[in-house]
């Protein structure tokens, strides 16, 4: 609401099984039965979620209201995985917005932690990819978009010395780009939350790295 009160377009696009596309009773165990029975049938949970993302990404940005050059992702949580996923997958995205969804997969996989217990974890695992690539390398593939990372030092599903690690990993591809200044991370006091204060200075963040609307 408030990106469309500074003059944005939003599109608020809901994954499967999730806000509007959810139904009730749909809950934790639902989503590990859903991610099961897309296994069986040859597909997976991350797939759908991540092209239905590219679909929704193209349509805006062929919307003839939108300037094509400033389309950006932006996501808090699960959304925040979606955000710089679409941002390394799409050409559409031109920058994007990530709070409290970064951190290395070796830091991830601890005992109690979210990575290991299926259930909502799923629409975020494609198989086989970690063979090959961890997720602040998949991240990386945006580069050199602007990108605006958030953590949260009290975050108990990312622990921070794994954003940290992962960060770091990201800042190399960035730098290789020639282009420090379009990558910024941040740690923010508190846990796994997106705030008034932090709203406020990555919508201004935005606003700063994508170009002026065309005439």
């Amino acid at each position: 609401d408030e990106l469309a009160r500074r003059g944005h377009v939003v599109l608020v696009p809901d994954a499967l099984g999730w806000g509007d596309r959810s139904a009730p009773g749909f809950s934790r165990d639902s989503q590990q039965a859903l991610a099961s029975n897309l296994f069986n049938l040859g597909s997976s949970y991350a797939e759908i979620m991540a092209h239905e993302d590219l679909r929704a990404a193209a349509f805006l940005a062929g919307l003839p209201e939108v300037d094509r050059r400033r389309v950006a992702a932006l996501g808090f949580s699960m959304g925040a995985f979606r955000a710089w996923q679409l941002a390394a997958l799409s050409d559409d995205i031109k920058a994007a917005v990530a709070v409290n969804w970064m951190a290395t997969l070796q830091g991830l996989m601890v005992p109690g932690n979210n990575q290991l217990k299926g259930q909502s974890t799923f629409p975020m695992l494609h198989p086989r990819l970690a063979r090959y690539l961890d997720y602040p390398d998949v991240a990386a593939l945006a580069a050199p978009k602007p990108m605006l990372l958030y953590a949260g030092e009290q975050d108990g599903l990312f622990p921070p010395a794994a954003v940290r690690e992962a960060w770091a990993r990201m800042r190399e591809v960035w730098a290789a780009h020639g282009a420090n200044d379009r990558l910024q991370t941040r740690m923010w006091p508190g846990g796994h939350q997106f705030l008034a204060e932090q709203q406020e200075a990555a919508f201004d963040w935005l606003a700063a790295k994508l170009p002026e609307s065309a005439p």
